[in-house]
């Protein structure tokens, strides 16, 4: 990693917070403790972060909700080292002993647990958020299908939900609130496509739909049924937000050798320029 890694201390000494800062790589910030961490649209690579008299898996738990895609390495006194591991168990990148050497190892270990994270993010074909497929797990679905509506010389039909105003909300109430509102957007996803298509979170804001079998006019019966979950989703939630979508779907022709990046790429063309149904 030879990139700028930004950086959050959250109950860590000066020592350690000097240490990095005279190392050149890290852009760090240092807060009290997680009531006083700072809300930005962009989280930072790496939180360290003291364990207190909470305990380490609440310390985990709410540094994972203001940060889901944060590495985490926890700091705990010597005399409760077995924190650590406990941490370490619950999803913690890396775990250090708040003694003398903490400021020593501090930057090779944010390096590596930002490293490991970012590999973990790139294998994973799950989305933690919705619990649907991520690109990487649909994108191998999804062009099985091509190429077998290749052999059979069918169309094949994709539906593309995108939850809008995303990046406005983030900077506004932070990612916990976007992450709620995805999982509304996949329950409503989930409420209006049959059992057999196959829906995946592919962005941060947008969930795209395989209509398998014979899809010709399942789009249609798809955007009238996204509407009534809609409606009825909004209808039942005590707060005022409510979801606003943009939808709009693309169809794979046999033989024209599209893939599925050419797919998505012309989808959130269309998306952004205001698509509300069929394209």
């Amino acid at each position: 990693m030879i990139e700028t890694v930004t950086v959050t201390l959250v109950g860590i000494d000066e020592t350690a917070r000097a240490a990095l800062a005279s190392d050149g790589g890290f852009d760090v910030e240092t807060v009290a403790d997680l009531g006083s961490f700072p809300s930005a649209a962009t989280e930072p690579d790496a939180i360290v972060v003291a364990v207190d008299a909470a305990g380490p898996l609440d310390v985990l738990r709410r540094t994972r909700e203001l940060s889901p895609d944060t590495a985490v390495i926890v700091v705990t006194d010597p005399a409760n080292e077995a924190d650590g591991a406990v941490a370490g168990h619950a999803g913690a990148e890396d775990h250090l002993v708040g003694d003398e050497l903490l400021a020593a190892l501090l930057p090779r270990a944010i390096r590596y647990a930002v490293a490991s994270r970012r590999m973990r993010r790139e294998l994973a074909t799950i989305d933690d958020v919705t619990g649907l497929p991520n690109l990487r797990g649909f994108a191998a679905i999804a062009e099985h299908h091509l190429r077998m509506a290749d052999r059979a010389e069918a169309s094949v039909v994709f539906v593309f939900v995108r939850l809008d105003g995303v990046e406005a909300l983030r900077a506004r109430e932070g990612a916990r609130v976007v992450d709620d509102l995805a999982r509304d957007a996949a329950g409503v996803v989930l409420d209006a496509v049959r059992s057999s298509d196959v829906p995946a979170r592919i962005s941060d804001d947008t969930i795209c739909v395989l209509l398998t079998g014979d899809a010709e006019g399942a789009e249609t019966v798809v955007l009238s049924r996204l509407v009534e979950a809609i409606a009825v989703h909004d209808a039942a939630r005590d707060d005022p937000r409510s979801l606003s979508l943009s939808v709009g779907t693309a169809r794979y022709d046999p033989g024209s050798g599209a893939g599925l990046a050419d797919i998505v790429a012309g989808a959130f063309r269309g998306l952004s320029a205001g698509a509300t149904g069929p394209s």
